[in-house]
């Protein structure tokens, strides 16, 4: 029987990992930029980068999921942490110059520079930096499916080592987690309002691992479910599961909730889909940004915009249906406190694994550009078993 463990850091495979004489040497050389969730769970693993003697030279805290307590620890101890909207890190050059701000730097004392991305910011400027640049970037992991496609997209264009974390399935363990936050933040919503979640239509856009398991919990709260994915291998999965599928314009006219978990840069739903919706529709998104549903539109047609409850805000259109936004169309998932960090600390240490492979591999082009790297299944066999043997004591 597995017991809980109180003590200590819930870090416990990546802070061994990161103590490792072998993989410290390595880590005290690097020097990284990292785009994440500025939660506890990402200011533990940035500590324990620290205390191996890592260079955090900044720290990009993703819009819509920072905790203030957290920020404030972070800056105290005089980490550099950026605050930018998606908007901004996407459309200006602000991430090309941070970047070659670094390489500065590391043209005088030599240091690696590695990037941590969650949702592909860095695709765009790491295209667009100099060759005789981008030899002091060892490479850059992500962790999203969102930045998985965007990285698919441009990385024939990048001259550095690109690997993801996003399709493992360790990360699969994650988006079981995931998917019943999301489901359980918008009951917490719900029942602050007195309503219950129970008996309604739910839609899921998107069966892949994140949607699975949205549906999986939501059937679980006694909602009728239906599943849309825009791959049918996908809807036949989800018809096997014993979800109700159909053509996506007749299942959101019928649908009281959607939740939306397609990964998909260019969103899931647009502003005349969402005009085809029921009335007082709620539309959650469980995706790593703010653009599964098209709520710029939403927000400029509609004729009056009100507070509807916490983290929900209702939209009148033109054609007098109400759409009720939940947390302004950013993942609801992070409407509740953190996701354990035993359980991050799977992914955070596959991340690990993946630097050090960039790092002790940067001059044998073992993992050359051009493509996206996946860890092997012999690394991901290793974490769960470091991981179990850890916690069943």
């Amino acid at each position: 029987m597995m017991s809980y463990h109180f003590q200590g850091s819930q870090l416990r495979i990546f802070k061994k990992y990161a103590r490792q004489d072998r993989n410290k040497a390595y880590l005290k050389n690097t020097r990284f930029i990292i785009i994440e969730h500025l939660l506890p769970t990402t200011e533990e693993m940035v500590r324990c980068l620290m205390e191996s003697e890592a260079e955090i030279f900044a720290l990009l805290a993703k819009p819509y999921s920072i905790d203030s307590e957290v920020l404030m620890r972070l800056q105290g101890d005089g980490i550099k942490v950026i605050q930018k909207s998606y908007q901004y890190l996407e459309e200006s050059d602000y991430l090309k110059y941070l970047i070659l701000e670094a390489i500065d730097k590391s043209k005088a004392d030599k240091k690696n520079v590695v990037l941590i991305d969650v949702g592909g910011y860095f695709s765009r400027p790491l295209k667009e930096i100099s060759d005789k640049d981008k030899k002091y970037i060892s490479g850059v992991v992500e962790d999203t499916t969102f930045g998985h496609n965007r990285y698919q997209m441009s990385v024939k264009h990048i001259s550095v080592p690109v690997f993801s974390v996003a399709r493992s399935g360790l990360k699969e363990i994650e988006a079981r987690f995931v998917g019943r936050d999301a489901v359980s933040a918008i009951e917490y919503i719900l029942r602050k309002k007195g309503i219950s979640l129970a008996g309604r239509n739910a839609l899921v856009i998107g069966y892949g691992m994140i949607g699975e398991n949205v549906a999986r919990a939501l059937r679980g709260g006694d909602l009728n479910v239906s599943v849309y994915d825009k791959h049918d291998h996908k809807n036949l999965s989800a018809f096997i599961d014993g979800y109700a599928i159909h053509k996506k314009r007749e299942l959101i006219k019928n649908a009281d909730i959607i939740f939306s978990a397609t990964g998909d840069p260019s969103g899931s739903m647009t502003y005349e889909e969402i005009e085809e919706c029921k009335n007082n529709v709620i539309l959650a998104s469980v995706g790593s940004k703010d653009t599964e549903f098209d709520i710029k539109e939403v927000k400029a047609h509609c004729i009056e915009e009100k507070d509807v409850g916490e983290e929900l805000k209702g939209y009148v259109l033109p054609n007098s249906k109400r759409v009720l936004v939940a947390k302004q169309g950013a993942a609801v998932n992070f409407i509740l406190p953190s996701m354990p960090v035993e359980i991050l600390d799977l992914v955070f240490s596959e991340i690990l694994i993946c630097i050090m492979l960039i790092l002790t591999s940067k001059t044998k082009g073992k993992y050359p550009p051009g493509i996206i790297h996946e860890l092997h299944l012999n690394y991901l066999n290793e974490i769960s078993k470091d991981w179990l043997r850890l916690v069943n004591l």
